[in-house]
């Protein structure tokens, strides 16, 4: 059986129009198996597998799926390659009705030396063919920094045998968390939308500092 998906996999990457890759990706861990919407479907939404940090070894990111659809606007399933075992599904992030996926781009935390934790791929984010840009952990991306209401503290200070009151305003700017550096926008040409995707991921290992995701490919074909 495992035979058999290979080669329909192998089927429907050769005939896919083109592949984009992060420009940013890490060259470590195992290239898992490309796969690919059924023919004549495509993807509009993603979902990433991503594990909180505060462990001994964090990984971030560990998985991501593209949803595919028919023209017709039915669900055909999700698609997905090599995923590390750490972390939970974010929920979908999904292009409005009628649009589909168009480009990709990653937040990649360089290697941290031998006394940091390597996390790998900390998030991405995907393009819709109407411009809109879909964040694998927030949603959107401005809500990865939305300004909440000012914190204001007072107090009376003494200087000089005078009383001044101190004001002191602090903004707390809510989920501002990626770790890593993002790259660039890898799109689809015109006229094509994702249709399938290959991850690279650094497995769980005892004895060695994990980066769980580490790179991904995706395929475009004509919409």
């Amino acid at each position: 059986m495992r035979t058999l998906v290979a080669v329909v996999a192998l089927a429907a990457l050769a005939s896919c129009d083109e592949s984009l890759q992060l420009d940013n990706g890490l060259v470590r861990g195992t290239w898992g198996d490309p796969d690919m919407c059924a023919e004549g479907t495509h993807a509009f939404s993603f979902e990433i597998k991503y594990a909180d940090l505060g462990h001994i070894d964090d990984t971030a990111v560990n998985g991501v799926r593209l949803y595919c659809e028919t023209p017709a606007g039915a669900l055909t399933g999700y698609v997905t390659s090599a995923e590390g075992k750490w972390g939970d599904w974010r929920g979908m992030r999904t292009c409005a009705s009628g649009h589909h996926l168009v480009g990709v781009m990653g937040n990649v935390v360089d290697p941290q030396g031998n006394f940091g934790d390597d996390l790998g791929v900390d998030n991405l984010r995907m393009e819709c063919d109407d411009g809109t840009i879909l964040d694998g952990l927030y949603g959107v991306p401005n809500a990865q920094v939305r300004l909440r209401s000012p914190v204001v503290s007072r107090e009376v200070r003494r200087i000089d045998g005078r009383e001044v009151e101190a004001v002191h305003l602090k903004v707390n700017r809510g989920e501002s968390r990626d770790h890593g550096d993002w790259g660039s926008w890898a799109r689809c040409t015109p006229g094509n939308t994702l249709c399938g995707l290959q991850t690279r991921v650094e497995h769980d290992d005892i004895l060695n500092d994990d980066a769980g995701l580490c790179d991904v490919i995706v395929f475009c074909c004509t919409a």
